[in-house]
């Protein structure tokens, strides 16, 4: 099974840094939340997954096949599963998350898991991901902004997981800077310079001129953007400035990409 780039902010997971990764494969996202829990299960620290079931299934295997025993892990009290669905029902109100019972929530498992381990506490979480599958993209962001507030109470770093398909139009219809606004950092994947590659190329066949070397230099009003990758960014970019040529622009680069895996 190949892995994706190796990141520092995986394996180091610094303290109160919020980072999110966009995927369109769940096998992928697995091999990058396997590295940054392996990673810390091996160090002591605490660890928090906050996934689907599906995923946590994912997860729990993938750590398997690095020959971590997760039974002792969860045993031990250093390892914490939780289904994210119903994590989100304990502080959802009105359809919008509610700061009290969230920070409720969040406390009374930050409290427990740094007993049984030390260091950084890493999270692992889906339930931002849950709320944008359902168009309920205002609460997703909300979500990061408590999220941010709570780091300001707990020693923590957040891994946040989006399974997007970025080389759909309908995509880049929700408020994807928003994503890039409220982490510190958005980590790429070996997917997105193959993306980046085949967006310069439909670009050029468009525009005539491979986007990625112009765009991203002055988005002064939209800080979140400059987060993304390349080609995200651009993608951003054209959506904003150029609406009406952007599906044309994917459709050419789906094109390129799966030439490009032939």
């Amino acid at each position: 099974m190949s892995s994706p780039p190796v990141s520092a902010l995986l394996i180091e997971a610094p303290v109160n840094r919020h980072f999110a990764q966009l995927h369109r494969d769940p096998q992928a996202l697995a091999d990058a939340v396997a590295l940054y829990l392996q990673t810390g299960l091996r160090r002591g620290n605490p660890v928090v997954v906050i996934a689907c079931p599906l995923h946590t299934d994912l997860f729990l295997t993938r750590l398997r096949e690095d020959e971590l025993d997760t039974a002792v892990f969860l045993k031990s009290g250093q390892l914490e599963l939780h289904d994210a669905e119903q994590t989100l029902r304990k502080f959802m109100r009105n359809d919008m998350p509610d700061w009290e019972d969230f920070r409720r929530a969040m406390a009374s498992v930050f409290e427990r898991v740094r007993a049984f381990g030390r260091g950084t506490t890493r999270v692992y979480g889906e339930t931002v991901n849950l709320l944008w599958q359902e168009e309920q993209q205002e609460a997703a962001i909300r979500l990061e902004e408590y999220w941010n507030d709570l780091a300001r109470q707990y020693p923590f770093s957040l891994f946040c997981g989006y399974l997007l398909d970025l080389h759909r139009d309908r995509t880049y219809a929700g408020p994807l800077e928003e994503i890039g606004r409220t982490h510190s950092d958005m980590i790429g994947t070996a997917d997105d310079e193959r993306f980046r590659v085949a967006l310069d190329a439909a670009s050029q066949d468009v525009f005539g001129v491979p986007l990625s070397q112009m765009v991203g230099f002055s988005s002064h009003d939209h800080e979140g953007e400059r987060r993304f990758p390349s080609g995200q960014r651009t993608m951003l970019w054209v959506k904003r400035n150029l609406p009406s040529a952007s599906a044309a622009v994917l459709e050419r680069a789906r094109r390129y990409y799966d030439d490009s895996l032939r």
